[in-house]
């Protein structure tokens, strides 16, 4: 079979829609540079960054490369509220990124007994956009050249050959006459939008799916309020094209001589608005805080962040979030993305401006908005304002396994959801999608599509990485998932996780010359625990625990029932039976023990024997603990 090589010209969607598939050779433009390397990352988000430092760790040579001038997503663009609630459900990179963080806060407060930075990083889950990103590059250069960066580089040609990413070409956006052809045996789509896979031709979907298409039940077109369960008449659970509201992550401050003023947007438009002006003439807002979140940051900074409707107040009926607009977004061209940019942009901007300055805001509520500003140490070369918009949602590719909210189905024999054993992260977050049409006074309450609604943690399984249909490529970020599921996956600390698995991933394929969509999961998951990744969730097992890596894989194949790793609690040779008994037939093996003695005090030797060991202990013939059961077992089982 030739290859195919796909063209994108400016006026040609990233979606493929238009995109030209030519046989052989393709320009007729200048030679470009070429350079190789084992792993060729596109989107320099912070889940490719974890992705690149996690291969490079692995001794791998990596290209990351990204169309802006910075890198870190979101994140290093005011995203810097970290979206976990159970802090044990991510470890790894992700966890190692907020070490750094108090590491930069203690010594910023070293001589201040009130520690007032430290405080407010809450452990190192949130900073300052600017110190992410200088943690970022820091993780970078430590790998000693092996990772590479290539910065403010558009994709323009994507080659495949028998359906396998061979290569890509970049065009530089400062010189348009330059060009560089990057090879590898493995590459990783980290966008937002998963522009390289719909460009390598992997199957994705935008929109919602229905209600029908994979049995769920908050799938499609629904109404519900805040925090609630009860799904509300007009919604239909149809099927539709429409994206989740997107906004800004601004950070501003509130400290006079750091602060500059917000200034009135070009494009202002009143009428976008008539919302927020209708509930303050009525005196229902009289805050900035009713209308949009504020969270008090380090450094005297504040990140802002869209509202939901509240279900009993009803307000803010608008806030940051501007539905409907960005609905092209997934699939539009870079000049379209930007149009939407500059929109949400003004928007945004517009907004505070309304609230600090319009005639028809009482004053005291301008006095309330008006104490903020932009940071003028922030984004210093975006007149202090973010360079990339919060995008909530791109396109998701099909891949080996698609997520849906049927993972997060408890299973009540395990007391947990379902075991997954090539599980490579795991998600605890809400089912979280914010609006996707704008307010309608006829839904008072709730904006369409906007929703909360609390889950079990449940696994990840290795297969929504690796698209269907196309070899050598993994997509940590755009990932297999229904519109549903995503909604949980979407935060930046687990695309991060997702990112370090397929960092890790690419080292094994390459390593032992197979596919990606073959490498030995249960490989994958041990370099993952080893370096304190989670692929299940425990809700009382520290990181820095001896037994974390055992406790983890085994966890991943039904270690114990229910999130309490007990790792302290002695057992019984009934109980370790019957948790060897479920890790063997999670792996599938068909072995079973029998307990002799299911009362008495299961030891060190018994193990090892029922593991078919012959190691043997001085201490063998002690009771053993949760914690000593898996330490024990771990490295018989993996091999």
């Amino acid at each position: 079979m030739d290859s195919v090589v796909t063209t994108f010209t400016r006026r040609t969607l990233l979606g493929g829609l238009t995109a030209t598939a030519v046989i052989g050779s393709l320009s007729s433009c200048a030679k470009p540079e070429e350079m190789s390397a084992d792993v060729v990352i596109y989107g320099a988000t912070p889940g490719g960054v974890a992705a690149a430092v996690a291969a490079a760790r692995m001794g791998r040579s990596v290209i990351l490369t990204e169309y802006f001038d910075h890198i870190g997503g979101v994140v290093s663009n005011g995203l810097t509220n970290a979206d976990i609630g159970k802090k044990q459900a991510v470890g790894g990179f992700f966890y190692e990124f907020t070490r750094r963080v108090v590491k930069y806060y203690e010594e910023m407060d070293k001589d201040n007994p009130e520690k007032p930075n430290l405080q407010k990083c809450r452990n190192g889950y949130w900073y300052e956009p600017n110190l992410a990103e200088k943690l970022f590059h820091q993780m970078i250069d430590e790998q000693q050249g092996r990772i590479r960066l290539l910065l403010s580089h558009d994709l323009r040609v994507t080659k495949t050959d028998k359906d396998r990413v061979v290569s890509i070409e970049l065009e530089s956006r400062a010189d348009a006459s330059k060009r560089v052809l990057l090879k590898a045996p493995v590459f990783i789509d980290a966008t937002y939008e998963g522009d390289l896979a719909a460009a390598a031709g992997a199957p994705f979907k935008t929109g919602r799916e229905s209600r029908d298409e994979y049995g769920e039940h908050h799938a499609g077109k629904i109404y519900m309020k805040f925090r609630d369960t009860e799904i509300l008449p007009g919604s239909t659970g149809e099927a539709d094209n429409a994206t989740q509201a997107f906004c800004f992550r601004f950070h501003v401050t509130n400290v006079p001589e750091k602060r500059i003023p917000i200034e009135k947007p070009a494009a202002f438009n009143r009428d976008d608005y008539k919302f927020v002006l209708e509930d303050i003439r009525d005196g229902k807002i009289t805050k900035f805080r009713q209308v949009i979140q504020v969270y008090p940051m380090p450094n005297g900074r504040f990140e802002l962040n869209s509202d939901h409707v509240n279900p009993e107040t009803g307000i803010p009926r608008e806030s940051l979030d501007l539905a409907e607009e960005c609905w092209p977004w997934p699939t539009a061209t870079r000049a379209e993305r930007e149009k939407i940019y500059q929109r949400y942009l003004s928007h945004n901007v517009g907004l505070i401006w309304l609230l600090q300055h319009d005639d028809d805001v009482p004053e005291a509520l301008k006095e309330d908005a008006r104490q903020y500003g932009w940071h003028r140490d922030e984004w210093t070369t975006n007149n202090n304002m973010p360079r990339q918009v919060y995008v909530r949602q791109g396109r998701r590719i099909l891949g080996e396994y698609v997520l849906t909210e049927n993972d997060a189905k408890v299973v009540p024999e395990i007391e947990r959801t379902a075991l997954k054993p090539d599980s490579v992260s795991v998600l605890e977050w809400a089912f979280d999608p914010h609006g996707h049409h704008h307010y309608d006074p006829a839904h008072p309450g709730t904006r369409e599509g906007y929703y909360y609604l609390d889950h079990e943690p449940f696994q990840v399984p290795y297969g929504i990485l690796v698209p269907r249909k196309i070899d050598g490529l993994l997509v940590p970020v755009s990932c297999s998932c229904s519109h549903v599921a995503y909604n949980a996956l979407r935060m930046e600390p687990v695309f991060m996780a997702l990112g370090e698995a397929c960092g890790m991933a690419a080292h094994l394929a390459l390593d032992k010359n197979v596919p990606l969509r073959k490498v030995d999961t249960a490989a994958l998951q041990a370099n993952l625990v080893d370096r304190g990744a989670v692929v299940t969730f425990f809700e009382d097992l520290p990181f820095d625990d001896p037994s974390f890596a055992a406790m983890q894989w085994l966890g991943a194949r039904g270690l114990n029932k229910g999130y309490a790793a007990n790792k302290d609690a002695k057992l019984t040779e009934g109980d370790g039976a019957e948790r060897l008994n479920r890790i063997f037939a999670t792996m599938g093996n068909a072995k079973r023990v029998e307990a002799t003695s299911p009362e008495k005090p299961l030891v060190a030797n018994t193990l090892l024997g029922w593991l078919g060991s012959s190691s043997s202990t001085s201490t063998g013939n002690e009771p053993i603990t949760v914690g000593q059961f898996a330490s024990i077992a771990y490295p018989v089982l993996r091999g």
